[in-house]
């Protein structure tokens, strides 16, 4: 290839003005002589010329290949309805097509995603080192699903052709359930506002039956009406994670389930802890716990001390005995059920609290509430709140009627070592001395403290959906006063009272999932104070169910994995001895990942830019079987796409680039040949002027 450069031997103004200067003087010399100014004019140009340099350019280059780059999308939701083994046929045919075009390079590159489908991504990677004056075209194979696909092209730098392969099928249905609005966060014993709504894709359904869950548990079903948003309360009971699963049943024929459902995980905390404390014979031990309840900010503490006997005659009203009456009707019948825990202090039985209201409190326990009893002497005689048969039914043990006043350490028992309250508290066997403890004979629960004897001294049970727990000794204000080097008092209280609220991160029975993407894992630990746990069942986002054993840590829980190869929401769920459901659930990735949204095969996303570059839109799944559209080349500007015959033509560009390899220059003249031509034509003009002044001088003589 060859050009002409100059390469002036002066500054091109220079050169503009001589240009002037000479153009000025030849026009001079034209008025006088016409031929003899044509000569002078082109004298000054050949000056010129040799002064701006011109030279040949000579170029060697060598043709380079268009480039066809082609996108293999390998998301999660190319996996459904068999449209992988589709994308692969149709991307190995669609190479084969291309690579049989002459100087045409393909390349290819395969797209996945776990959670989304990121097609701008796969463009950007698959354009980074392809020159665009080579780019002929780009095919992508996909479902048409994406996050990210920009509808300007110029944003990706791209100047050829787009086409799309859809490789869904025409008639694809699909129903999803979308969760519009829910709150993260909750307050206990009260509603959680949810709005959501179900879609149906291929098919008009007008009604759709929903269920709800909580925690595992079926808690209502009703039938909606799909495409409207639906509001939902659901109740809020026990504290810590809620997890709320609201699903619609499959339809036959839908591309997959997995967006039939959407759980919904909620942090539920007390808005106010209500402690109720009844305090009797006063001790050393009582201002513990005041000091405990009240420094909690949120804490509402209600503390009434009884210290009348029921033998101690009337004397006056009992109204006028007091500064505040004693509102037992009020307390143990009517509002019993708004206090979270009821904590009995050394109470001595003084027929203050009757047998209506100990029938009460019994009922309020198995009913869910939970109960405290800190014992000390009292609790052997006849004053004993144990000799209520009311309430004596569901304590956990009853006194012996044995008062031990020997010096004793507190140990952590068997069953304590396991049991959340106990197992973490540090400093054990370090710990300052207790001096008294109660006898009782054992009637169920766990023992969670122990002296160095094995007699019980810390005692919980469950009470139907109550709780109940017995400390045997009124000492441990002990280690509040440090007393020989004192212990952990308030952690094994705050943990105690805790407990009895039902504080899932202390339950001795639980079971909890964690997600590890790296090793494509869901851990499973299972707590348990039993000596051998059942297996856990573990549903994946697709429906499937895998069954995991789980084999004993050093810290005594059980611990197992199952392998989690797609990302969304694992529910576990396994059973215990005395009959409960233990359920958890954990997302590996997103909980509800765009991948699986909206399934239906669609150009809406790649749409727009595949006709701003003049490419075309092709379903390529057939009845019977992949159908790719045949290539042809064509010149930039002109059609790309056709849809003629059975499959049509997809259009890729003619790009003719090349590179250059090697560039040489040589002068059009030498400049003694400039010279030579610049002084014969001057020359020959003073010639021509020289002969017509003699000829005028003979005339004129």
């Amino acid at each position: 290839m060859s050009d002409i450069v100059f390469t002036p031997l002066l500054d091109w103004p220079v050169l503009l003005a001589l240009a002037v200067l000479g153009l000025v003087i030849t026009l001079y010399a034209m008025f006088r002589s016409p031929f003899s100014g044509i000569l002078r004019l082109a004298g000054v140009l050949c000056l010129l010329l040799m002064l701006s340099g011109p030279k040949f350019l000579e170029e060697t280059t060598t043709l380079l290949p268009d480039i066809a780059l082609l996108i293999e999308d390998r998301s999660g939701s190319q996996g459904l309805d068999g449209r992988m083994d589709v994308t692969r046929e149709a991307a190995d045919e669609l190479a084969r097509r291309l690579e049989a075009v002459t100087d045409l390079e393909v390349r290819r590159v395969a797209l996945s995603g776990r959670d989304e489908t990121r097609l701008s991504d796969g463009f950007m990677d698959g354009l980074s080192d392809v020159p665009r004056s080579q780019l002929a075209g780009i095919f992508v194979v996909t479902d048409g699903q994406s996050t990210d696909t920009p509808e300007d092209p110029a944003t990706l730098g791209i100047a050829a052709p787009v086409h799309t392969l859809l490789t869904g099928r025409p008639d694809e249905t699909d129903r999803t359930l979308e969760v519009i609005s829910a709150p993260r966060f909750g307050i206990i014993n009260e509603a959680a506002d949810i709005t959501f709504k179900v879609e149906d894709y291929g098919f008009t359904d007008r009604l759709a039956s929903v269920s709800l869950k909580v925690n595992g548990r079926e808690a209502i079903t009703r039938t909606v009406r799909v495409g409207e948003e639906v509001p939902l309360q659901a109740a809020l009971d026990t504290p810590g994670k809620t997890i709320i699963e609201i699903s619609t049943p499959p339809v036959d024929g839908e591309l997959t389930t997995r967006n039939n459902r959407a759980v919904i995980e909620i942090s539920v905390i007390r808005d106010r802890l209500r402690v109720l404390l009844v305090s009797g014979e006063p001790h050393a031990g009582e201002r513990v716990w005041r000091n405990l309840l009240k420094s909690d900010p949120a804490v509402d503490l209600i503390h009434f001390t009884i210290l009348k006997p029921s033998t101690k005659p009337l004397i006056a009203p009992a109204e006028d005995l007091a500064l505040i009456r004693f509102p037992e009707n009020e307390l143990f019948l009517e509002k019993l059920d708004q206090f979270d825990v009821l904590i009995f202090d050394r109470y001595t039985y003084r027929g203050v609290i009757s047998a209506l209201h100990f029938d009460n409190i019994s009922r309020y326990i198995q009913n869910g509430g939970a109960m405290l009893i800190a014992s000390g002497p009292e609790f052997t005689g006849s004053t004993s709140i144990a000799t209520r048969r009311n309430l004596a039914f569901i304590l956990p043990a009853l006194p012996n009627g044995n008062i031990d006043n020997a010096p004793y350490i507190p140990a952590i028992s068997d069953v304590g070592l396991r049991h959340p309250v106990t197992a973490t508290l540090t400093g054990a066997g370090e710990w300052g001395r207790w001096l008294r403890s109660l006898g009782v004979n054992l009637r169920g629960g766990e023992v969670l403290l122990e002296r160095d004897d094995g007699a019980p001294l810390l005692v919980v049970n469950r009470v139907e959906q109550g709780r109940v727990g017995l400390l045997l000794s009124d000492h441990v204000w002990l280690w509040a006063r440090d007393f020989d080097g004192g212990g952990p008092h308030r952690e094994l209280l705050r943990r105690l009272v805790h407990w009895l609220m039902k504080e899932p991160e202390l339950e001795e029975e639980a079971v909890a999932l964690r997600s590890d993407a790296e090793r494509d894992q869901i851990l499973i630990t299972r707590r348990t104070l039993q000596d051998e746990v059942a297996p856990v069942f573990v549903e994946g986002p697709d429906g499937s169910m895998t069954r995991a054993e789980l084999t004993q840590s050093d810290n005594g829980e059980w611990r197992g994995t199952v392998s989690a190869t797609e990302s969304g929401l694992y529910t576990a769920t396994t059973g215990t001895d005395d009959g409960r459901t233990l359920f958890d659930v954990v997302a590996l990735g997103l909980a509800a990942p765009p991948e699986y949204s909206h399934v239906i095969a669609t150009d809406e996303h790649l749409g727009p830019l595949t006709m701003a570059t003049g490419g075309g839109v092709y379903t390529i799944r057939t009845d019977t079987g992949v159908r790719v559209p045949s290539i042809r080349q064509v010149r930039e500007g002109r059609s790309a796409t056709a849809r003629g015959g059975e499959s049509g033509w997809a259009g890729i560009y003619r790009r003719e680039a090349a590179r250059v390899e090697n560039v040489s220059t040589r002068d059009i003249l030498p400049a003694w040949a400039w010279l030579l031509l610049t002084t014969g034509l001057v020359l020959s003009a003073w010639l021509r002027e020289s002969g017509r002044l003699r000829r005028r001088q003979v005339v004129t003589d």
